[in-house]
């Protein structure tokens, strides 16, 4: 019987998540936590599988710091990040995290126990692709690479010279990308392109 651990701030979700791993024949619920900072502590009790790690908890405590920590002192406890927020960088940051498996929440419960499953038997699950996401008169899957890590510093509040720094391209360069995704969605300013990224949890300020 897999022992499966839920860290997730929302109640209803964490509830949700309770349930789903009760009723599944071959999981069972070791406990639950509101805040990831705490989920280091209480795997040193032992008999912890699996955990379902949330991205943004209680406190503003981030699940990847949270699951990066566990994976240094007990690699063999696997983790599944979960998340509704759709961010490009998130793969990565799991990745990096250790994390063997990523989940959104908005993907039916089945298909989360069809990712535990395959995590529990040895496999990585993550996505080809990110959801798409309509921006305005665009999608997601119409900005570069470049102009998403545009995007990024942008939702973040920087100038065009601070931008520029921080990429090490011409101020110039990043106007042309902030430009470039005005025509694409239609939106008259980057106030308003940063807003609705970020309503939109495409972009995530902080994590």
């Amino acid at each position: 019987m897999t022992q499966v651990l839920i860290v997730e701030d929302q109640k209803m979700i964490r509830e949700s998540l309770e349930n789903l791993v009760a009723q599944a024949d071959d999981l069972s619920p070791a406990g639950s936590l509101s805040c990831a900072a705490l989920a280091e502590q209480y795997c040193m009790r032992g008999n912890i599988d699996l955990i379902l790690m949330d991205v943004c908890t209680e406190n503003d405590e981030s699940g990847f710091v949270a699951a990066e920590k566990i994976k240094k002192r007990f690699p063999s406890i696997k983790i599944i990040i979960i998340t509704s927020m759709l961010d490009y960088s998130y793969l990565d940051k799991a990745r990096k995290a250790g994390a063997e498996s990523i989940w959104f929440k908005d993907v039916s419960a089945e298909e989360l126990l069809s990712v535990i499953k395959r995590t529990i038997d040895g496999e990585s699950v993550y996505p080809d692709k990110m959801p798409e996401i309509p921006v305005g008169n665009a999608t997601s899957y119409e900005f570069s690479d470049a102009e998403i890590r545009v995007l990024r510093l942008l939702v973040e509040g920087m100038t065009y010279k601070e931008m520029a720094q921080e990429l090490c391209v011409t101020p110039d360069c990043v106007k042309a990308h902030v430009s470039s995704m005005l025509s694409k969605t239609g939106y008259s300013s980057k106030t308003k392109l940063a807003a609705v990224v970020t309503s939109k949890k495409l972009i995530v300020n902080g994590f």
